[in-house]
């Protein structure tokens, strides 16, 4: 006994209820009238009339005129495999362009505000998004509190260390001189910044993009999408960076990496 029909998968070939039903009524008859399809179908002729203008137009019906009278007919499912597998092709060669003109979109300048408890999540998966899409393996960040963002949201900052591990990216933390709570794992390094030039609002630098925390009543972030000026935040880092010197911690201390954690050191 055969399956019964699924018509919804005309849905997704981008026909109508009415259409469908209008294409299989011509697949089961063979050419006929719009008097005779309105008939079988049980659709009102005006409908049928519009149903078959998009079908024509969407190449599922032809029609022949005999004595004057048009009848209509349905393509035969096998050419309606061939057109869709020549679209298909069609589209193939299209997809280089495509593609350049979705990275260009992406390349576009924006700035986008997030407030409340969920901000660290954000920052964190536009961070992890940003390195893969770029196939870029690295995090600059300042103004870093540890403790903070652990008391905040534990569970967020534990998931982002897990994953820079398990791709192999690198997070390069300025944090405040005497500063001695720290992050297990290799994922990340530290280097402490004189107390004097420690600015506590953390900022992100990641491929184009820099995400800037603001601590308040509610907090907020800020994505900033924007390459040029990534680029300066990360010269400047850079510099920074030279100049300032590793924390004081025993190696031993900074062990289970596969389970990110505080540690005191």
């Amino acid at each position: 006994m055969a399956k019964p029909l699924d018509k919804s998968f005309f849905k997704e070939l981008g026909l109508t209820a009415n259409e469908t039903e209008i294409y299989l009524t011509l697949l089961k008859s063979g050419p006929i009238t719009v008097n005779e399809i309105a008939q079988r179908s049980g659709l009102h002729r005006q409908v049928v009339y519009d149903s078959l203008e998009r079908l024509l137009e969407k190449g599922y019906v032809a029609f022949v005129v005999e004595n004057h009278k048009k009848f209509f007919h349905a393509i035969g499912p096998e050419t309606i495999k061939m057109n869709l597998l020549h679209q298909v092709n069609r589209f193939k060669t299209l997809l280089p362009s495509l593609l350049s003109l979705e990275k260009k979109s992406m390349e576009q300048n924006s700035i986008e505000v997030f407030k409340g408890k969920n901000i660290y999540k954000i920052v964190y998966d536009d961070i992890f998004k940003t390195l893969l899409r770029e196939k870029s393996k690295e995090v600059l960040v300042t103004g870093i509190e540890e403790k903070k963002f652990m008391d905040v949201d534990a569970l967020a900052l534990e998931q982002h260390l897990l994953l820079l591990r398990k791709h192999k990216m690198l997070e390069k933390k300025l944090v405040r001189e005497g500063d001695t709570c720290l992050v297990e794992g290799s994922q990340t390094l530290y280097k402490w910044v004189p107390a004097e030039f420690f600015n506590p609002n953390p900022q992100f630098i990641y491929g184009g993009s820099i995400a800037l925390i603001i601590w308040g009543e509610p907090n907020y972030a800020l994505i900033i999408k924007n390459r040029h000026l990534a680029e300066q935040y990360r010269k400047q880092f850079t510099f920074i960076w030279r100049i300032s010197r590793p924390p004081k911690y025993k190696a031993d201390k900074r062990a289970n990496i596969y389970k990110p954690k505080m540690v005191q050191v």
